[in-house]
């Protein structure tokens, strides 16, 4: 079998939980004329160049909204009155302390009717620019804000950024005191790289955020400008903007990131200094400055161990300085941080689930369990999703086959959660593990989804199933069925032809990995398989040759690509350079099938001892291996 190693990889398993490692199957791996849809509003274009949280909208008042989903049901701004100030938006609250648009005193006469009508009858037939000069000259003659303010929307709504950005200059002109019109006047000026013209707006914007929010409101600050096509005068916008913020750290963190952005190394140093220098437990900057190379790291890790060697009680810090050892490799170290966080902090998830995992890689299961049972215990108490816990509780169940707990801890995982379906795949995968495989089918059955995506996870775990059960054929069918409906799902190509690879059905197999290689390049997977496969048969081994040189280039550091390079190489003659790469890939990556293939190798080079006793290690690490089993039969190696 290929060692790319068969695994459905689901494109519904894409979510933020942590997946069970070892439940195999369960997780993966326009211009005018053309626009006809509207449906973008003001607040939508002001998120598409806002960071999603903005220390700036947090403090103004919302934008009102504007045009509906639909074009069909796009509704007029209120026509220019005497009437009281709008409020076409149910976010905006009243409040005699916030200013509300303002508006002309104009009389509503039957020709601006008949301008907005037209106009918008305009937008239904998806003649969107008509619309929009409409809106502009109406706008410019009646001196109301909401036409230029809709004209905006069109101009958005076409992607038209220019047109867009001479509507909002108009929108402000009318109201220059409606925070809504000059914050999308400020973004508008960024994302089309006038950021001299965009200063005096956000100046204005950052001196109008309270005081306990102006840091976090600088770091904002710099993740629009970082969104700007000027970045080269970026950064001396952004100092001559923070001019009188230079002694807070959130000033320094801001420069240096945008140096950074610039390739400005050296800047960005001396930056990130002077931020911790002012702010020595400046966890933001800390892990910033270590992230530059070893040497800050360990300038980092160095400078907050004065600094709790003085301050003990500094949370953030030792978070800073535990994170900084996990970077730096140093496990032990880290893991006595996090151990005296806990102490202090015993409720801290974060922490919780730190520990837990330092010792699952130490491979300590059993405190492991204990951490993930106490963070499992406290998300329930705080309302939180405690998935990631129950998964990595279930994989501990599922190490000692202990399958009735791993369902259990998979069993808790809510419907409203994203880990949901990805854990009902796990527990037919534990049936299946139990010669259960007709139980677990019935389970996905059972799944009821109208995601697609989801669907299509279901079908490709039921094959997983089939295959554990050694049931190719049926797996192969169920396959050809779902890439017949999904011909350019790259990852389910994969998955089919590998099943095909295992049902003997090779030129499927070759079908399908050419099809993966043209639809995605550099998908080093492939040719890894297609050449592993070749090489096993004995095949057109210069071609495998080349389509497995092809996959280490992509992916240089895989220890299943070696250990494919160096067994082609091994079934060419180059048995020294077979040794170099398998002993390397070994080395990465101590897994039964690989050590099947360097003991054959060291056999062959006459190394016989050193074979008997790697075949004997990786039988420790899967004596269930056919690989490593059916090689030691053939020399004659007792296990």
């Amino acid at each position: 079998m290929p060692n790319t190693r068969f695994q459905s990889i689901p494109a519904a398993a894409q979510t933020a939980a942590p997946v069970v490692l070892r439940l195999r199957g369960a997780l993966a791996r326009g211009a005018w004329a053309g626009a006809t849809a509207l449906g973008v509003t003001c607040a939508s274009a002001i998120m598409a160049f806002l960071p999603s949280s903005n220390a700036f909208a947090q403090t103004a008042q919302p934008a009102p909204a504007a045009a509906p989903a639909a074009p069909a049901k796009a509704s007029a701004p209120k026509a220019a009155s005497g009437a009281s100030a709008d409020v076409d938006s149910e976010d905006v609250a009243p409040n005699a302390n916030v200013p509300r648009e303002k508006l002309p005193n104009v009389a509503l006469t039957s020709e601006i009717v008949f301008e907005v009508l037209a106009a918008e009858l305009s937008l239904q037939q998806g003649n969107l620019a008509p619309a929009f000069n409409t809106y502009i000259a109406l706008a410019n003659r009646t001196k109301d804000p909401r036409m230029a303010r809709r004209s905006v929307e069109i101009a958005l709504g076409a992607r038209q950024l220019g047109d867009a950005l001479v509507a909002a200059k108009l929108w402000h002109q009318l109201d220059p005191a409606w925070r809504p019109a000059s914050q999308l006047l400020a973004s508008l000026e960024v994302g089309t790289g006038h950021l001299a013209e965009a200063e005096p707006l956000l100046v204005e914007e950052l001196n109008k955020v309270p005081e306990a929010r102006r840091g976090q409101a600088i770091l904002e600050l710099q993740q629009m400008i970082a969104r700007s096509p000027e970045r080269a005068t970026g950064i001396d916008s952004l100092k001559r903007m923070l001019a009188n913020d230079m002694q807070r750290p959130e000033a320094q963190l801001a420069i240096a990131r945008s140096q950074l952005d610039a390739g400005d190394t050296a800047g960005a140093r001396t930056s990130l200094e002077t931020a911790l220098k002012l702010k020595p437990d400046y966890e933001a900057a800390a892990l910033l400055y270590g992230q530059m190379g070893p040497a800050e790291r360990s300038g980092a890790i160095a400078s907050l161990k004065t600094f709790l060697d003085r301050n003990p009680d500094a949370k953030e810090a030792r978070f800073a300085y535990a994170k900084l050892l996990l970077a730096d490799n140093q496990l032990d170290a880290a893991q006595k941080q996090f151990e005296t966080l806990e102490k202090r902090y015993p409720h801290e998830l974060s922490t919780l689930m730190a520990l837990a995992l330092l010792n699952l890689h130490a491979n300590h299961p059993a405190q492991a369990e204990q951490y993930l049972q106490k963070y499992a215990t406290e998300a329930e108490q705080q309302n939180t999703d405690g998935a990631q816990a129950y998964v990595y509780l279930a994989q501990i169940a599922q190490d000692r086959k202990d399958y009735p707990a791993a369902d259990k801890w998979l069993s808790k995982i809510r419907e409203d959660s994203n880990a949901y379906l990805p854990a009902q795949i796990g527990r037919a995968q534990l049936l299946a593990d139990q010669g259960k495989v007709d139980e677990g089918r019935a389970l996905l059955h059972g799944i009821k989804s109208s995601d697609p995506r989801e669907q299509l996870a279901l079908k490709r775990a039921e094959s997983d199933l089939l295959v554990k059960a050694k049931r190719y054929d049926d797996a192969e069918k169920l396959l050809a069925v779902e890439v017949k409906d999904h011909p350019d799902d790259a990852d389910l190509l994969y998955q089919y032809g590998m099943v095909a690879e295992l049902n003997k059905h090779y030129d499927v197999m070759e079908k399908a990995m050419r099809r993966v290689m043209t639809t995605q390049p550099e998908n080093a997977q492939a040719y890894n398989a297609l050449g592993y496969s070749l090489t096993e048969r004995n095949t057109r081994l210069p071609e495998a040759l080349k389509l497995l040189q092809k996959a280490s280039s992509l992916s240089p550091e895989d220890p299943y690509i070696m250990d494919s390079l160096g067994w082609v190489k091994y079934r060419l003659g180059d048995k020294q350079q077979a040794l170099e790469l398998l002993r390397r890939a070994y080395g990465i990556q101590a897994q039964a099938e690989i050590g099947a293939h360097l003991g054959e190798v060291l056999w062959e080079s006459g190394q016989q001892d050193e074979a008997r006793k790697t075949w004997r290690e990786a039988l420790k690490l899967d004596s269930d291996d056919d690989t490593l089993r059916s090689t030691m039969k053939r020399y004659n190696v007792a296990p």
